[in-house]
């Protein structure tokens, strides 16, 4: 469920990868002697292929399957000329392990984030890091996503706005005495939402959006969101602010803050909308929050343009669940703690506005290489 700046970064190279051709009807009699056949004219015997009581090979790989394992190679030319021939060959398998989301098989490939370095900048370091690697899933997100936050800020400077919300006053607990505000955006950064209800999900919600129109979506929730919310409840005062639906956005926060951690949510009404269909977070509409202390997180670029040094990129979520990019917000949040203005800190370690005052990626690239060579010497 994303707004109008949300887009999905070009990830043709998630192609999953091709299973081996297994023949169906395990269970007739026909499959059986052609299965015996097949055994005695292939006589080298492997530990993969023939279990302790010299079982046949498919009922080795259902046992094997049953451990959460799953066959994945093609056979190579070699083999194929091999079969032609009728010549003795051993049947070669490549086992990988199932990883299983909401109880769901997923032949998905994943790549596993790994950990941050000791002298290491949230975002930043990733971001180089992507560019001087190889393509997988999240070195391509952190490309793609430089990218669109580039290409958004030029156009949010060539865009009019066609609404702006009223300014209002945000209620707030007179006995609250927490320092910071905290804003979040919710799609594609907190969770993902799809329509298509075939799709492995955390959860499956049918939202009332009106008294005609009852909206049914699979929710997906980014990892590490619960202990976020609980690591930072002390310091900061959580809101959620996006783009979407307000009722959309109401259920989806009842589902996944069960604590009630999350103490407002702001939705579309809130936002700016340009006549480039960009929705714009201006936080200057909330009138008692002092900006200083306000922070605003979201995988879009186009939401935080009027307060750039305010905002905090995040590379998207889709359902990925070996991310870890909410473990290591939360480690850059709490380092905010102490300054009198947090527009400073993000200045100091993100840097976003180089996104608005440079003319090419490769010159913010470079800017960043040398702020972490800097830390390191």
């Amino acid at each position: 469920m994303r707004g109008h700046q949300k887009s999905l970064p070009n990830l043709r190279f998630l192609k999953p990868q091709s299973t081996a051709r297994i023949t169906q009807g395990n269970d007739s009699i026909g499959f059986k002697f052609q299965e015996q056949q097949n055994y005695q004219r292939f006589g080298k015997e492997n530990s993969l292929q023939i279990d302790k009581n010299n079982t046949p090979v498919s009922n080795n790989i259902s046992k094997v399957a049953k451990q959460s394992f799953i066959q994945k190679t093609e056979p190579n030319e070699t083999t194929q000329k091999k079969m032609e021939c009728r010549k003795p060959s051993v049947f070669k398998f490549l086992y990988r392990p199932i990883l299983k989301q909401n109880s769901e098989q997923s032949l998905t490939p994943r790549i596993v984030q790994p950990l941050p370095e000791i002298n290491y900048f949230y975002y930043v370091s990733d971001l180089v890091a992507a560019y001087g690697a190889k393509d997988n899933y999240f070195n391509r997100l952190f490309k793609d996503h430089l990218q669109q936050s580039f290409m958004a800020f030029k156009q949010c400077a060539t865009s009019k706005i066609i609404f702006r919300p009223k300014p209002f006053i945000l209620a707030k607990d007179p006995k609250d005495t927490r320092k910071y505000t905290l804003l979040l955006d919710l799609d594609e950064t907190l969770v993902h939402c799809s329509l298509d209800m075939r799709l492995p999900c955390d959860k499956k919600l049918n939202i009332k959006l009106s008294p005609q129109e009852i909206l049914q979506v699979g929710l997906t929730i980014r990892p590490g969101l619960q202990t976020m919310l609980e690591t930072l409840q002390p310091h900061f005062e959580i809101i959620i602010f996006t783009a979407s639906h307000g009722q959309y956005a109401k259920k989806i926060v009842e589902y996944i803050d069960p604590k009630k951690i999350i103490s407002k949510v702001l939705s579309r009404e809130h936002c700016c909308f340009t006549d480039l269909g960009q929705y714009v977070k201006d936080l200057s509409i909330v009138k008692n929050r002092f900006l200083s202390k306000t922070i605003l997180v979201d995988n879009s670029a186009f939401s935080y343009f009027y307060q750039i040094d305010n905002g905090v990129p995040i590379i998207p979520f889709y359902e990925n669940k070996s991310d870890k990019q909410l473990s290591l917000l939360t480690k850059y949040l709490i380092g905010v703690i102490g300054y009198e203005d947090v527009r400073e800190y993000n200045q100091q370690y993100l840097k976003t506005y180089l996104l608005d005052k440079l003319d090419t990626l490769e010159q913010i690239i470079d800017i960043y290489k040398g702020q972490i060579n800097s830390k390191k010497t």
